[in-house]
């Protein structure tokens, strides 16, 4: 009997291991995926030696591996996402442009993507904000902020105004329709970008201890330029750079251009003041989205997962400021096509220095099964780019494609592709090839050729150069291969 008190200590003690061992061994073997996606950014980065101010994203790219150069299938965002999310080319998954009447499910009703297949093994699969661009339910186990209306990009209850008084005109796109900036004295939550981080840190603190692939889908630096005025304040005084080439490329043909600016802008111009305008707001828009790209990354180590998560950054595609006498996307120079991409793996010690291999977006869904790894559901497009990371000496050259369609007239029709014409791009080391065919005839219309080994690579369109003439054949060669010109007759 002396020793029933020990026992009557005891047993509660062991209960209580026993019920709270099963919990600590799934805490520590729990594995957990955060991709951060932005809208319309190009490399404009710190860490790639850009004109915005990124402080947080330069030391995620420190304490992980920057890929200089990343680069995106399609140049539009809804085929872009439905391309890396389904791990296949956007010819492959169907959806080629923005109309939702093209959503990937009306071509491959089963398909299924990664944060589905992630659920289907058992993770909690989470879409924060701006993920397919048009909802896909089906994916999550929970879809949360997936698009706000458009009035809330506006924190000035005027600019609402103009914006509604312009839809009830039947006005249309953002150089038309709302104010194109905005800068507003105002906390972050004030613009659906802080409100999706601030349900992503919640999330993060809901989520610990389970397996979860979390997605979070930032509207910025998307038009229009919207931030709160802290971070247009970053850039006080600074002068910004002119794009270079400010102008499109000399022999340029019509299909790659969607302006035709031959003369770069000049203070006192018409277009001057507000293009600057706009750049000043795309930057601080930038330093928006980095600041909560910052509270995810903290909430992260507040909540102790820091050791579990792989967590990788990127954006749909690239966008312009002028650069070859462009605004917008939907275009196959290397702003368009090129897209910032840091991957933090946190079994992996930090890259000494930045990958120069090619890689593209197709790669992430690979990406993430060889982290977590899960065989692939279905044959993907992409490859790892974890084996970079874990031994650089496993770079090859390598090569990425990219396209850009047009309609019959050979306009950018971003909403309603036809199916007449089809830009496709390969970017191989220093040299980029874009060919322009008619999907009717079969018939090859124009064909682009860069040298970025040139103090202005897109100043001139080489396709007709002499000198550049293997090359050309080389990679008209590779492009055929890849997507011979047929026709869809």
């Amino acid at each position: 009997m002396k020793n029933s008190p020990s026992w009557r200590f005891a047993c509660p003690k062991i209960f209580l291991v026993c019920l709270l061992l099963p919990l600590l061994v799934a805490h520590l073997s729990a594995k957990n995926v955060i991709l951060i996606v932005a809208d319309d950014l190009s490399p404009r980065l710190g860490c790639y030696d850009g004109p915005a101010i990124t402080p947080h994203l330069d030391l995620l790219a420190e304490e992980g591996t920057l890929f200089q150069h990343a680069y995106s299938q399609a140049t539009l965002c809804m085929p872009s996402r439905a391309s890396f999310l389904t791990g296949l080319e956007p010819g492959d998954v169907g959806t080629r442009d923005n109309n939702k009447k093209s959503h990937f499910r009306g071509y491959h009703p089963d398909l299924l993507t990664l944060p589905q297949y992630l659920e289907e093994k058992g993770f909690v699969s989470v879409g924060l904000g701006k993920t397919f661009h048009v909802s896909d339910q089906s994916s999550w186990t929970e879809e949360i902020l997936e698009r706000v209306p458009a009035e809330e990009q506006y924190a000035k209850k005027e600019n609402r105004e103009i914006l509604k008084a312009n839809q009830a005109a039947g006005k249309r796109g953002w150089a038309s329709v709302g104010p194109l900036v905005e800068s507003a004295d105002v906390p972050d939550e004030a613009y659906p970008d802080g409100k999706v981080t601030e349900r992503t840190v919640e999330k993060i603190a809901e989520l610990k201890g389970q397996d979860f692939f979390l997605m979070v889908g930032f509207d910025r630096p998307h038009r229009p330029f919207t931030a709160p005025k802290q971070y247009w304040d970053l850039y006080d005084g600074r002068d910004l750079d002119s794009p270079v080439p400010g102008v499109i490329p000399e022999e340029v043909p019509d299909l790659a251009v969607k302006t035709k600016r031959t003369k770069a802008l000049r203070p006192g111009d018409a277009r001057y003041t507000r293009d600057e305008l706009q750049r000043l707001g795309y930057l601080a828009s930038v330093s928006y989205i980095d600041a909560q790209v910052g509270k995810i990354l903290e909430a992260v180590r507040e909540n102790g997962i820091e050791g579990e998560t792989l967590i990788i950054f990127t954006a749909d595609h690239g966008f312009h400021l002028g650069e070859n006498g462009q605004w917008d996307k939907s275009l196959l120079f290397e702003t368009s096509c090129h897209v910032p991409l840091i991957v933090l793996d946190p079994e992996l010690p930090p890259s000494e220095t930045p990958l120069a291999q090619m890689v593209e977006l197709v790669d992430l869904f690979p990406t993430v099964l060889d982290f977590l790894g899960l065989p692939a559901p279905h044959d993907l497009a992409g490859e790892s780019l974890l084996m970079y990371v874990r031994d650089p000496e496993n770079a090859v050259e390598g090569a990425s494609f990219s396209e850009a369609l047009r309609d019959e007239r050979g306009k950018n029709n971003a909403g309603n592709w036809d199916g007449s014409i089809e830009g496709k791009s390969i970017r191989r080391g220093n040299y980029r090839l874009n060919r322009w065919y008619n999907t009717q005839t079969g018939q090859l219309i124009a064909v682009e050729l860069y040298d970025y080994s040139l103090p202005i690579p897109e100043e001139r369109n080489l396709s007709d150069d002499p000198e550049y003439q293997d090359v050309r054949i080389q990679l008209l060669a590779e492009l055929e291969a890849k997507w011979p010109m047929e026709t869809n007759l």
